[in-house]
C-alpha cells in the first residue's frame, strides 16, 4: 500500500494484470462510496486481502468537500463534470475541483476499469448510470441493481464530463454505480462485497467462495432532456417525484413560475435533485425514456 497523492493509494500485485481504479467521495456528502474506499484501504493495509496481479488504485475524490460534508466546495463546482477535453487540456483554475480533476485525470486515463461509487440526494433504488455494453455489464453485473441509465448524447454534462465517460474515451471501461440515498449507508456491506467480487472476477485477488451473480433482466433507459432551475422558480405539479417515476407524453410535471414543464414523450424522471440543492442555472431533474 502506497499513498501516491493525498487521498490516493496504490496497491500493486506481484504479477501483471488489470489496472483498476475505485473512487468514492467524488461528491463529498455521499458516504457509502467514501466508506467503501476506506474499508478497502484497511483490508489491504492490514493484509486481510492481498493483490495477486494487477494494480488497484483507491481514491477519495473530493477531499475538500468530504471534509466539509458537502457535495462540492461550492454549488458552482462539481468534480464529476470536470473531465471535459477543454478543461483537462487547459490550465488549472482557481478552485479545488479543477485542481483535483487535473490530478486524477492521468490515473483515470491509464485505467482498464474504473468504478465510481455515488449516491443520490433523494431516496432511490440502486441503479447504474453508465454505458450499456457487454464489457460494462461484465463488471457491473456484480452490483445489486437492475436499472441502467445511459447517456450517449451527453445530456448530463453537455459533453463528455464524468469519470466513467472520460475512462471510456481513453479506451477503458468506466462504471458509475448509484447505491441509493446519500443519507443511507445500510448498503455498504453489500457494495463492499460486490467490489471485492469484481476484483476476484478480474483475477486480482483470490476468493474461495465467490459465486457468479444471477443474470439480471436489465431495464435500460436513455437520458433525453435536462431541466434547469430558472429565475422563475419551480414547483412540481404533484408531490416530489421518486427517481424513475413514470410520466406520460404531454403530462405537466411542474411549473417554472406559471410556465408549465411538460413531458415531451412517455418516459421517467431521473436524478430529481433535493430542493436544498437547487441553484439557478443548475439541473432540477432529467427525463429519460426506456430503450430496453
Amino acid at each position: 500500500m502506497q499513498e501516491i497523492r493525498s487521498g490516493i493509494w496504490q496497491v500493486s500485485g506481484s504479477q501483471p494484470g488489470p489496472r483498476l481504479v475505485i473512487l468514492g467521495g467524488v461528491h463529498g456528502d455521499e458516504k457509502t462510496g467514501i466508506e467503501v474506499v476506506n474499508k478497502l484501504h484497511a483490508i489491504f493495509e492490514t493484509g486481510q486481502e492481498r493483490l495477486s496481479r494487477g494494480t488497484l488504485i483507491l481514491i477519495l475524490g473530493n477531499e475538500e468537500a468530504i471534509r466539509m460534508n458537502k457535495r462540492g466546495t461550492s454549488p458552482e463546482h462539481n468534480l464529476n463534470r470536470m473531465f471535459t477535453e477543454q478543461h483537462l487540456f487547459g490550465p488549472v483554475l482557481d478552485f479545488y475541483e479543477s485542481f483535483r480533476a487535473h490530478e486524477l485525470a492521468p490515473l483515470l486515463q491509464s485505467a482498464d476499469i474504473s468504478i465510481d461509487i455515488h449516491s443520490t440526494s433523494v431516496p432511490s433504488r440502486p441503479f447504474i448510470p453508465c454505458a450499456f455494453t457487454p464489457r460494462h455489464e461484465n463488471v457491473y453485473r456484480w452490483f445489486d441493481a437492475d436499472l441502467v441509465l445511459t447517456d450517449p448524447d451527453y445530456i448530463l454534462g453537455g459533453e463528455r464530463s464524468t469519470t466513467d465517460e472520460y475512462v471510456a474515451s481513453c479506451g477503458g471501461t468506466g462504471i458509475c454505480f448509484e447505491t441509493g440515498f446519500a443519507g443511507d449507508t445500510s448498503r455498504l456491506p453489500a457494495v463492499l462485497e460486490s467490489t471485492l467480487n469484481i476484483l476476484a472476477d478480474q483475477g486480482m485477488i483470490s476468493r474461495s467462495r465467490i459465486r457468479a451473480p444471477p443474470e439480471p433482466a436489465y431495464k435500460v433507459y436513455r437520458l433525453t432532456k435536462k431541466i434547469l432551475l430558472t429565475d422563475e422558480g419551480f414547483h412540481y405539479a404533484g408531490t416530489f417525484p421518486m427517481p424513475f417515476q413514470e410520466v406520460k407524453q404531454g403530462e405537466i410535471i411542474g411549473y417554472h413560475g406559471t410556465r408549465p414543464e411538460r413531458a415531451e414523450d412517455d418516459g421517467v424522471i431521473a436524478f430529481p435533485k433535493a430542493p436544498e440543492q437547487w441553484h439557478v442555472g443548475h439541473d432540477l431533474f432529467f427525463l429519460a425514456h426506456r430503450i430496453r
